[in-house]
């Protein structure tokens, strides 16, 4: 039967009874209706029929193909399910046009657009399983099987959203025990131990509350590692006087990794300003270590807060803007093991601290302060600072 000889149409139903994308899997049932020139219906009869899909509208090369030889028609539609003969084998993840030929014929124009029904997920069975086995992708056609479903946007990020009106609630069960992330404004866990293998990161402001009550949190480190971390040292703690430093590794038992000493004056100051802009807190606390180098005679190291650069202008003057925050005495015989590390005289002990301050505190910044009461230069006897962590809460 040639082109022309009659109008071909299908019907908008077609079902799926397979997963998302059909490979060699169920059938494809599809309904259609062949008509005469005239309008009316084809004659009853079978008829042999082929059946191609194409990813084109007009020309190009079928991406699958079957022939169906006795195809019934009654009153002109017929009842087909498309690869019965030969399994489907494209992944219904674009739009595909159905050409149809009849008897041998050349193929009908126009091919005839697959509707939305073939790219939808079935649902298999009374239970509303989906699908039968298998995992399920989104997104993709080759979802990892370990998992039962996979979600994949190679675009850009991927975005798992559970709405509710009053709350949405992701509940986690095994052998009976449940847990669950409920979000109403601010997210909930409930019975649900956690363990992280990589960091857990905090935007500026976020906290951890225990209780209702938020608990210290780290906000800076200095270690020295790589550079000064924008240290800088002056002659004392009421003038700007700059003097120069020096950032070593004393491999101590105190300090594994590098520290910050003057290099001119045993009692020259280190300081340096911390930025708190956009971190909640009402409190600041400073961990660190003070190491003693050389033998000291009873003399003091200490480290202070100090809300400005420069607190005083000048010797003994009292405004409240500078207070010792902590204060250590190091009499002779308190060390560890001679090291050696700055090449001073043989018989010279080196010593460390832990140290640590708290004090009030709601502005955006510090300045932090270390020095000592020495009156040796500081090849003679000097001081260090390593390991600095800031704490707010």
């Amino acid at each position: 039967m040639k082109k022309g000889t009659f109008i071909k149409k299908l019907l908008t139903s077609a079902l799926l009874c397979a997963a998302s994308y059909l490979q060699g899997q169920a059938p494809l049932g599809l309904q259609g209706a062949l008509q005469k020139p005239s309008g009316e219906p084809f004659g009853n009869g079978d008829y042999s029929i082929v059946f191609s899909l194409y990813d084109m509208e007009t020309g190009g090369t079928a991406l699958w193909s079957e022939t169906q030889p006795a195809v019934r028609v009654i009153n002109g539609l017929y009842n087909v399910l498309l690869g019965s003969r030969t399994p489907l084998t494209v992944p219904f993840s674009k739009t595909y046009y159905l050409g149809v030929s009849v008897d041998g014929g050349d193929e009908l124009a126009p091919r005839a657009r697959l509707g939305a029904a073939p790219y939808s997920v079935s649902v298999i069975g009374q239970a509303n399983i989906f699908p039968s086995d298998g995992s399920v992708g989104v997104g993709t056609i080759s979802p990892d099987t370990s998992a039962l479903l996979h979600l994949k946007n190679s675009q850009g990020n991927t975005t798992l959203l559970i709405e509710g009106q009053q709350s949405a609630e992701l509940l986690l069960e095994k052998a009976g025990s449940t847990s669950a992330l409920t979000f109403d404004g601010r997210l909930d866990i409930t019975n649900l131990n956690l363990t992280i293998d990589g960091n857990l990161d905090f935007p500026p402001g976020g906290s951890i509350l225990y209780n209702g009550l938020s608990d210290w949190r780290l906000v800076d480190r200095d270690d020295f590692s790589t550079d000064q971390d924008s240290w800088s040292c002056v002659d004392n703690w009421w003038a700007n006087d700059p003097k120069s430093v020096q950032r070593i590794s004393p491999n101590t038992p105190f300090s594994k990794s590098f520290i910050l000493r003057p290099t001119q004056h045993g009692n020259d100051v280190l300081k340096k300003r911390f930025d708190l802009s956009g971190i909640p807190h009402t409190m600041v606390k400073v961990v660190f270590t003070y190491h003693f180098l050389d033998t000291w005679d009873n003399e003091i190291g200490f480290a202070a807060f100090g809300a400005q650069d420069i607190p005083f202008t000048s010797t003994g003057q009292e405004n409240g803007l500078f207070q010792i925050g902590w204060l250590h005495e190091a009499p002779p015989g308190i060390h560890f093991d001679r090291v050696g590390y700055f090449k001073c005289e043989l018989d010279a002990y080196d010593a460390g601290v832990q140290g640590e301050m708290v004090a009030p505190h709601s502005g955006d910044s510090f300045w932090l302060f270390f020095g000592s009461n020495l009156d040796q230069l500081a090849c003679d006897e000097s001081y260090a600072i390593g390991n600095i962590e800031i704490w707010v809460r």
